[in-house]
């Protein structure tokens, strides 16, 4: 019954990304020869092709530093490989968080004691990732300030990014400082709930985090020094393929198109995040941001494909003990 409500969700959310996409298409918001300047504009192309794959060296780096911070040892070829894995199947795969799940599979294969702590910290290191899209808008919001002064919307929208920047602290800041393993209302969360043990497991990891400051500051400072390559790849895409070329002020809309991408309404969010990304654009009066969204989409496809060539190898552990290296 389950799988057959997960095909059934999945094919609805298949046919609203294509539903989106047509959209798009018929009300002239997609015009397929601009991407036609991802080949004509090579030099441009091959630019923001190495920035994201240079990127992908830069998350996994992060996940590393996550993960050796809470006694366990993940080296960084390993860590690149695990990153790529989880791209490919992101790209592919119909599900939106379909890389994550295989990351955290093949993260945790070798582990079998430690797999809750594996996948709490693999959860902690894409909220740091969503935290960074988050506050890149408002650290950038200060360089186009008369852009942003007379425009409501945008301003309501860096209120949100904000807003939810702030609670993440705030709940991040409250879990390093609370007792969650003597608590009394914690005692009493892992002697009530199913899975008691487990919900234990997994506080106590995030937790064990207040002795890892440092650590967990150098993730954030990657994470948000990643935008900026992102941005910078996006602004080469937009530079090859768009009639007006890049344009500085699409650097604080970016992100907030790919958050629109997380979103899972649809596949890897397929059509929101095309939708979304043009509607700002059109704030600013810039026009292109679905054909953008899109010639990053046909990017990932082809770094996909290493990610494939390492699926294909994925027949060691990645995530080895502190004891293990001994």
């Amino acid at each position: 019954m389950a799988n057959t409500k997960n095909i059934i969700s999945n094919i609805l959310r298949i046919g609203l990304a294509v539903s989106l996409i047509a959209y798009l298409i018929y009300s002239g918001a997609i015009d397929w020869k601009f991407l036609s300047g991802l080949f004509v504009s090579w030099h441009f192309t091959a630019v923001a092709l190495l920035g994201f794959f240079l990127l992908h060296f830069i998350i996994a780096y992060r996940l590393k530093i996550l993960i050796d911070a809470h006694g366990l040892r993940l080296d960084f070829f390993p860590a690149v490989r695990l990153t790529f894995i989880g791209l490919f199947f992101n790209t592919y795969l119909p599900g939106a968080q379909g890389g994550d799940l295989v990351k955290i599979y093949y993260a945790s294969k070798g582990n079998p004691g430690k797999r809750a702590e594996i996948i709490t910290i693999m959860i902690f290191d894409r909220i740091i990732g969503m935290f960074s899209l988050f506050v890149t808008p408002l650290l950038l919001a200060p360089f186009f300030y008369s852009d942003i002064s007379g425009n409501a919307a945008l301003q309501g929208l860096l209120l949100i990014t904000g807003g939810v920047s702030l609670g993440v602290v705030v709940c991040v800041v409250i879990g390093l400082k609370m007792d969650v393993e003597q608590g009394r209302l914690f005692v009493w969360l892992y002697t009530t709930l199913p899975k008691g043990d487990l919900l234990k497991r997994i506080l106590v990891t995030i937790h064990s985090y207040r002795h890892n400051k440092k650590q967990v500051l150098l993730a954030v400072m990657l994470s948000v020094s990643m935008q900026t390559l992102v941005i910078g790849s996006m602004l080469f895409i937009a530079a090859a393929i768009l009639p007006g070329g890049a344009d500085a002020r699409m650097a604080i809309l970016i992100p907030m198109g790919f958050l629109a991408t997380a979103l899972p309404i649809t596949p890897g969010g397929i059509g929101v995040g095309e939708a979304a990304l043009d509607g700002l654009f059109n704030l600013f009066g810039l026009h292109g941001g679905a054909e953008l969204l899109l010639g990053w989409r046909l990017l990932m496809v082809l770094l996909g494909m290493i990610g494939l060539y390492y699926y294909i190898r994925a027949d060691t552990r990645f995530i080895h003990h502190d004891v293990d290296a001994r």
